[in-house]
């Protein structure tokens, strides 16, 4: 059987690099792409770290290229650096740099629109971080909404519980402008993964001292970089949940194994925009009050064990 396509449109990350991995190791999958956002880091931080995590999977074949440098309406400053470090990638000094000339010419949101039109009907679109690149791409080219297979998303809360802000998640609090543009705007199907979802979904420690624990090439550069999340969450900080959380490997899983799955609601979601307290919260219509049509799938539960599994396997 031919490989399933996808595109990943990441801000790269601690938890992006985990979610690249599974990517990597899915055997009935073909990343064609991964494009660069502001986010996590800079935008230069950013396609380093993506070509860190190609160059150790031995995967240089894979085009990069650089996207949005932030968001389209605000200058956002504070990087999360207190959770990824400020190169993104726990700040780790003995990863050597990539090959910089693999870094393709063209940008991040030509790139996307061009190879979706290449393949219509065929990528599934996998946006880990703020959702700038995939909002210009909708507003340069808006028939590519019907030319992409599906779309898997990790951002927005349905229960107004923030982390980077009072009731925001980060991705979607990052660039409030472009996750309304891409929920009112893409028409093939949406499959959300939000921040309180991963939060119900937090790996024991057992787990993870086993996941960095494998021995491999992988799982030591794995081990190196999540030392500064994984601290952070050791702390058992207020509103963080208990074990280890992260959020783009459980958005990537759905995607690569949408078997994962084992319970999921259609609703219609969109994003405030205005409100001081609740400006990038995601807003769900759970009793149809606004008569308009369902335009995602909310992911609500997964298989832990299988969760597990692709975890594990990304890392040998």
């Amino acid at each position: 059987m031919a490989k399933r396509k996808m595109i990943i449109d990441c801000d790269a990350g601690i938890d992006d690099a985990q979610a690249i991995l599974i990517a990597l190791s899915a055997p009935d999958v073909e990343v064609v792409a991964i494009t660069c956002v502001a986010g996590n880091a800079t935008i230069e931080n950013v396609c380093v770290n993506v070509l860190k995590v190609l160059e150790l999977c031995d995967r240089r074949d894979i085009p990069v290229f650089k996207g949005a440098t932030g968001s389209l309406l605000e200058d956002r400053g504070d990087l999360p650096t207190h959770f990824h470090g400020k190169d993104g990638m726990g700040d780790v000094r003995d990863i050597p740099n990539p090959d910089m000339s693999l870094l393709k010419t063209e940008h991040a949101v030509n790139a996307l629109i061009r190879i979706v039109n290449e393949h219509p009907g065929e990528i599934t679109l996998v946006p880990l971080g703020p959702l700038t690149n995939i909002a210009l791409a909708c507003q340069l080219d808006p028939g590519i909404s019907s030319k992409l297979k599906d779309v898997v998303i990790m951002g927005g809360n349905f229960e107004a519980k923030g982390n980077s802000h009072v009731s925001a998640e980060f991705n979607f609090h990052f660039d409030v402008e472009a996750a309304y543009i891409v929920l009112n705007k893409l028409t093939c199907p949406i499959s959300l993964v939000t921040w309180e979802f991963c939060l119900n979904h937090a790996l024991p420690w057992e787990f993870y001292d086993s996941y960095i624990g494998q021995e491999t090439k992988k799982s030591v550069f794995m081990k190196k970089i999540t030392n500064t999340s994984a601290s952070f969450y050791k702390k058992n900080k207020t509103g963080f949940g208990q074990g280890y959380t992260s959020c783009d490997p459980l958005a990537m899983s759905v995607a690569v194994k949408p078997e994962i799955v084992t319970e999921a609601t259609s609703v219609y979601a969109t994003t405030e925009l205005h409100g001081h307290l609740t400006r990038g919260q995601m807003v769900v219509d759970w009793r149809a009050h606004l008569g308009k049509d369902h335009n995602i799938k909310l992911i609500q539960e997964v298989d832990l064990e299988a969760f597990k599994v692709l975890m594990m396997d990304s890392l040998k």
